[in-house]
């Protein structure tokens, strides 16, 4: 019985550390783009990138998430374990919006792919740049620079 009361504590502690790493706690930065201010949350390797906004229910209004990736690619999104509905839009090098892509929730059946080279992907509500008006070709400014993590 005592045994188990020593573990226990050793696990808690383990999983407070494990939580708070690096790796897995995302910086939060802001960024206006067509003069609409967003929080975005990033996802700069591929731990991140690979969990993006699964299992979460709801997105504040000006919030999201962006990916940042090591070069320009061209990027494949799906939305497996993603419960709400979202907008991706990829952005070039310079942070360029070059196209944006509604996604279905919670299926893996289509997959949102970039037609051209992008280095940054930027997840929001579904309908968000439409509803801020935010053309094709307006660029995100951010804080500061942001940089992939291999």
């Amino acid at each position: 019985m005592k045994l188990i009361f020593l573990l226990i504590p050793l696990f808690f502690s383990t999983q407070c550390q494990v939580a708070s790493s690096p790796v897995t706690e995302n910086e939060v930065i802001f960024g206006t783009i067509a003069g609409k201010s967003l929080k975005l949350e990033v996802a700069n390797n591929p731990i991140k990138r690979a969990v993006g906004l699964m299992n979460r229910t709801s997105m504040g209004q000006d919030e999201g998430m962006l990916f940042v990736f090591p070069k320009p690619d061209f990027l494949s999104f799906w939305m497996k374990n993603t419960l709400i509905p979202l907008t991706v839009g990829f952005l070039s090098e310079d942070l360029v919006l070059i196209e944006t892509h509604d996604m279905k929730p919670n299926q893996i059946r289509e997959v949102y792919n970039s037609m051209k080279l992008a280095k940054y992907a930027l997840e929001v509500n579904r309908d968000w740049f439409s509803k801020n008006k935010v053309p094709l070709e307006s660029v995100l400014i951010l804080e500061k620079k942001i940089s992939a993590i291999e």
